[in-house]
């Protein structure tokens, strides 16, 4: 008797048990498929607080000395996602630049376009090129560089379903470097930051 009850009630616990392998199995394939294929859809707004530390020495036509230079840029930038791709980028600077002896910060603009390679897991590498601005002397157009070309590589780590770490190292020409005309620098930047989809696409 307790073996035919024994053996009753472990028939549908056998059952259940296998009915519940492949339901977890597909279960973790759908996860696994949901973030390889995870990318940012057109449509989606970005906005990307970012800050960028950089060393560098520029040399002077006519001038002998190297010149060693810190600064700190802090780069607020929203973005247009116009297809899952490319994207198109807008933002303010504010530059403060110091050397030994001295002291100046600087406001301007930036534009540029991003494109958002296809996503490998929960990393999205990226690419773009801009332009920008920077006003060292109120928004006149003297003392003002000019940054062309801004290029910037790297990568996104998405974190849940509406934000980013970033990572950069980009390249950037300044022309009238520092608001002196005649001057030029070349700099590399490294960057990280984060990026907020606080309106994605429907």
């Amino acid at each position: 008797m307790n073996s035919r009850w024994l053996g009753s009630a472990l028939v549908p616990l056998a059952a259940a048990a296998l009915m519940a392998l492949p339901a977890t199995s597909l279960g973790a394939q759908i996860a696994t498929h949901e973030k390889t294929t995870r990318s940012i859809p057109a449509g989606t707004i970005e906005f990307s607080p970012s800050v960028s530390y950089s060393h560098w020495n520029m040399k002077r036509e006519g001038y002998g000395n190297v010149d060693s230079f810190t600064k700190l840029e802090i780069t607020p930038t929203l973005g247009y996602c116009v297809s899952s791709h490319y994207e198109v980028t807008g933002g303010f600077m504010t530059r403060h630049e110091s050397q030994p002896g001295s002291s100046d910060t600087a406001l301007g603009a930036t534009a540029g376009l991003t494109y958002n390679f296809a996503p490998q897991g929960g990393v999205i590498p990226f690419a773009s090129m801009g332009f920008g601005a920077l006003f060292y002397s109120g928004f006149s157009f003297n003392n003002t560089a000019v940054l062309a070309p801004v290029i910037t590589g790297g990568m996104r780590v998405l974190v849940g379903s509406s934000a980013s770490v970033n990572m950069s190292l980009g390249y950037q020409h300044e022309s009238n470097a520092q608001g002196e005309f005649g001057a030029s620098s070349n700099r590399l930047v490294a960057g990280v930051g984060v990026s907020l989809f606080p309106w994605p696409a429907r």
